[in-house]
């Protein structure tokens, strides 16, 4: 048990590595623009906490499986907590469990939004998925620069 939870650990580590930094990203071909779902979470986690982490996998992995599949969305969990993702937790301004969708372009984070109201939909599971779906697909959509007039 103690071998696949290291496994899975060292999967997610590789997984976040390659969407965060370009050339990790270029060897696995990931797009160049793309969405990454982040869910910081405690080393100990509540039941809640665990239910939207769950909510969370089920909306990106099963919700957008041709998206996940084709490398424009990447879910990953971060233990804020745990000082190796201290970076993380000071650029995002993490102070507790937090669900960040970003877009990223190369190897940049062009924008994020927290979904703060990921507390209040924890208690309707269509409600939570929906939410987080929608704004997976708003970061989805393509750019459209501003013209001067």
């Amino acid at each position: 048990m103690k071998r696949i939870g290291i496994v899975t650990m060292m999967i997610l580590v590789v997984a976040f590595l390659t969407s965060m930094f370009p050339l990790a990203a270029l060897a696995a071909n990931v797009p160049k623009d793309r969405v990454v779902v982040m869910y910081f979470h405690r080393t100990e986690r509540c039941p809640t906490c665990i239910k939207m982490g769950e909510y969370t996998e089920e909306a990106v992995i099963k919700g957008l499986t041709k998206e996940e599949k084709e490398g424009k969305v990447s879910l990953h969990f971060i233990d804020f907590q745990d000082p190796k993702n201290a970076a993380f937790v000071q650029a995002y301004g993490i102070t507790g469990p937090t669900l960040i969708v970003a877009r990223a372009s190369g190897d940049k984070v062009a924008e994020y939004k927290n979904l703060t109201e990921m507390w209040v939909k924890s208690r309707d599971k269509d409600a939570f998925l929906e939410y987080v779906k929608t704004n997976v697909n708003a970061y989805l959509k393509p750019v459209t620069p501003v013209k001067n007039q």
